[in-house]
């Protein structure tokens, strides 16, 4: 069997690309991955690095569960739709697999639909995948996230390990390592520790590249240290006493971040009352300044 998933990187394409796997792995099938270049090879080199990178993405997922694949780019300068039929024509394709992104009624009547082109015109079955980020459950929202781990205690690794089973998962136990790991692979989001791996350092390098990064702390649990991470743009600043509510939190930076909002989440409403009672009343009066333009800027 030959499956062929058209694949931009977008939440929805993720959808369709996790469910192509799971077919996949049942019934032992052959899975090809195209992005669609719709300008040829008149394509912009920031928009060909991304499309590579969103495919190297699918070739760890798909290599993950296994599965022999081929995640390519194509450049006849075709629109996606016609490149997915006729892909699926000259390869003999069993199976396509879409997602679908909502579009206005005006786009839909001046652009058209990949997915309705595709429908009509393919020589196989049609999956199609809707994402909906106010219908999605935390748990469907974090499946398959790569996320790097950065702890130096192996009891907190084993436990993240066994708390989010459903993501792809690097530890890194230095700041040494840590580093590498960005340096070699793409990830959704990170989660630091603070003391003994030079977790700030580490959020400086997640911040260059616009990674998610959400601290994770025991020993530099102070009202400095929390104000600290917001000011050098941490997603949240998540207390292992936590550690219970990780995938919560997880999915609560992943949502904002798709809603394009960054720095703060459900996480300081929720953990509020435990700040209150771990930092003393009033903790926030010696730094009125800040969490007045927090609360401002926030709105909470």
């Amino acid at each position: 069997m030959k499956i062929l998933v058209g694949y931009d990187g977008g939440e929805e394409g993720r959808l369709a690309l996790a469910l192509a796997r799971d077919t996949a792995v049942f019934h032992n099938a052959f899975v090809h991955v195209i992005t669609s270049m719709e300008g040829g090879n008149s394509e912009r080199q920031a928009d060909i690095q991304t499309a590579e990178k969103n495919l190297n993405f699918a070739k760890s997922l798909l290599a993950h569960a296994n599965l022999q694949c081929d995640c390519q780019q194509s450049v006849r300068g075709m629109s996606a739709g016609e490149d997915l039929v006729k892909f699926a024509e000259e390869n003999e394709i069993n199976h396509i697999f879409l997602g679908i992104r909502k579009k206005s009624r005006a786009q839909k009547a001046i652009l058209g639909s990949t997915a309705r082109y595709v429908i009509l015109k393919a020589p196989c079955p049609v999956t199609t995948v809707k994402f909906d980020l106010d219908t999605i459950s935390n748990q469907d929202l974090i499946k398959d996230r790569r996320i790097l781990v950065v702890d130096d205690e192996p009891d907190i690794l084993e436990t993240i390990e066994e708390l989010m089973d459903t993501c792809l998962l690097d530890t890194a136990a230095s700041f040494e390592t840590a580093r590498k790991k960005l340096d070699e692979s793409t990830y959704d989001l990170a989660i630091l520790d603070i003391m003994g791996v030079r977790g700030y350092d580490i959020l400086a390098l997640a911040r260059e590249k616009d990674l998610p990064a959400l601290m994770l702390t025991a020993h530099a649990l102070t009202p400095e240290n929390l104000k600290e991470s917001i000011k050098k743009g941490a997603d949240a600043y998540i207390p292992k006493d936590e550690l219970a509510n990780l995938p919560t939190h997880v999915a609560d930076v992943i949502r904002n971040r798709i809603q394009g909002n960054q720095g703060y989440g459900a996480w300081f409403s929720k953990l509020k009352p435990f700040f209150d009672k771990s930092f003393g009343s009033g903790w926030q009066d010696k730094d009125k300044n800040f969490w007045n333009s927090f609360n401002d800027r926030y709105g909470r």
